[in-house]
């Protein structure tokens, strides 16, 4: 079988897509409303902050006599956009702050982490890191790669109850606060609305349920007379992977109880989610007949985009990217909030993760570094961020202000989807990674028909608990 894919980050789709994007924000789409196509892209002012969680700290009195200290950032921003805005930034912080003066130092996305990790085990840490990904961040806080930053949070004005619930799980875990959130990411669906057109659906109303999604599969599925794939309605995997959380939420399942620190794997929720990725397999012709497809594709081309996927998976940062990656498409492309199984309530979402600010152990001058990163996670820089990114602000306040909106008027789906207060938290436990490498390969023994649903959980609950057991051993305090 294949072997286990790498998890589809913001930042990696920003880069095969084109990565010109700018700093446009383009027309307003409703729910399920085509977005209107923009021409080229005008820069677009971020609103006045309204309130936010962090507030700019005065700088310690012995700090504000001495001179400037200088503190290196790394981040993985090298993308043009992402490194414009935190370019942008340091820039401006360096010019207000009487505390320090910070280099931008971009650490590639494919090997920061290890570039991180490696630094700080050899006590040559850089003074603030930053992440495009979540995934890692509770391991580092279990390894003692990062720090708490609960002795701040007072004074940098912090509140737990300023953070949508989802976000303050991700920051505050194992009775401490870890760092700042810039934004977050969830997916809807994204549909090809002469697609449906031509398969005789209705191209102004996509699926609510997985029963209909599962019949509006069929009539999109096209194939050829050996059984190949000319057209894909949906795929759970395509465009994500094996190891996407989003499904089995929208079966009213999920892999962690973060309020007790334990994997719930075998649930009949779970089941009834993996069994439906076994018959859309199935539907398929097996998942050789998906890889020979999606290998049909290269140069970073997306199947969605080429009008080849009439169904895919939209993060609130793809829209913006439409003039590159889906020119010919954009006009006829739909969003809506992902269908759910039967008892679930529609408008139930689940996030992953976003963009991260964490200090890292070892750090000379921890105030310093502090007092940088309340920057980074204070008004001024998060809203500009999302607000140039296309992207979601922690604070409710500012992602739920009337400014917010009009300055991101494609946003509106995911955020009028946040309202409604059904997200999924991300997994907060440091073995995170390894259970995503294992429940990709759990999924691809039942595609392959190796195993049944219920016993490739059970399997993979057996391989968790073993995994725990050795970590709790090493780790005792965690």
């Amino acid at each position: 079988m294949d072997g286990i894919q790498r998890r589809l980050t913001r930042r990696h789709f920003l880069a095969i897509s084109g990565g010109v994007i700018g700093t446009a924000i383009l027309a307003a789409c409703g729910a399920t409303a085509s977005p209107t196509a923009a021409p080229a892209a005008k820069a677009t002012e971020a609103p006045q902050a309204t309130t936010a969680a962090a507030t700019a700290t005065t700088a310690p009195a012995a700090a504000a006599t001495a001179a400037k200290v200088s503190l290196d950032f790394w981040n993985p921003a090298g993308d043009k956009l992402g490194k414009q805005i935190i370019d942008s930034l340091v820039a401006s912080y360096n010019e207000k702050s009487t505390v320090a003066t910070v280099k931008n130092t971009v650490v590639p996305d494919e090997n920061n982490y290890a570039k991180y990790t490696t630094a700080i085990s050899a006590g040559t840490p850089p003074d603030a890191i930053m992440t495009y990904w979540y995934g890692p961040i509770v391991s580092w806080a279990a390894e003692g790669f990062i720090l708490p930053i609960d002795d701040y949070q007072e004074k940098m004005g912090i509140k737990k109850e300023d953070y949508f619930p989802v976000v303050w799980q991700m920051i505050n875990f194992h009775g401490h606060l870890w760092g700042f959130l810039q934004e977050f990411d969830f997916d809807i669906i994204g549909y090809n609305k002469n697609l449906f057109k031509a398969a005789g659906l209705d191209p102004e109303a996509p699926p609510k349920t997985i029963i209909d999604l599962d019949a509006m599969n069929e009539k999109l599925t096209v194939k050829d007379s050996s059984g190949g794939l000319k057209q894909v309605g949906f795929c759970q995997w395509i465009g994500r992977d094996f190891a996407y959380t989003l499904w089995w939420r929208m079966f009213g399942g999920g892999f962690y109880d973060n309020v007790n620190d334990k994997f719930t794997i075998v649930t009949d929720p779970n089941i009834k989610c993996l069994d439906w990725y076994n018959s859309t397999g199935k539907l398929l012709g097996g998942p050789d007949k998906v890889t020979s497809f999606t290998n049909l594709f290269t140069g970073g081309a997306d199947p969605f985009y080429q009008e080849q996927v009439a169904i895919g998976m939209q993060g609130e940062y793809n829209p913006i990217a439409w003039p590159d990656s889906a020119p010919k498409a954009m006009d006829h492309l739909g969003l809506a909030w992902p269908p759910t199984a039967e008892g679930v309530p529609y408008g139930t979402g689940q996030t992953d993760g976003g963009n991260v600010f964490l200090l890292p152990k070892g750090v000379k001058n921890p105030s310093a570094s502090m007092d940088f990163m309340t920057f980074m996670g204070g008004p001024e820089a998060v809203l500009k961020w999302n607000v140039e990114e296309n992207n979601i602000p922690p604070v409710k306040a500012v992602a739920l202000s009337d400014d917010f909106a009009k300055a991101t008027p494609l946003m509106k789906p995911w955020i009028e989807l946040l309202k409604q207060d059904k997200m999924g938290p991300a997994i907060t436990s440091p073995l995170a990674p390894f259970f995503f490498d294992h429940l990709s390969t759990a999924v691809q023994e039942v595609l392959y028909g190796k195993k049944d649903s219920k016993q490739s959980l059970t399997d993979l609950t057996q391989v968790m608990d073993e995994e725990a057991a050795k970590f709790k051993s090493s780790h005792p305090n965690w």
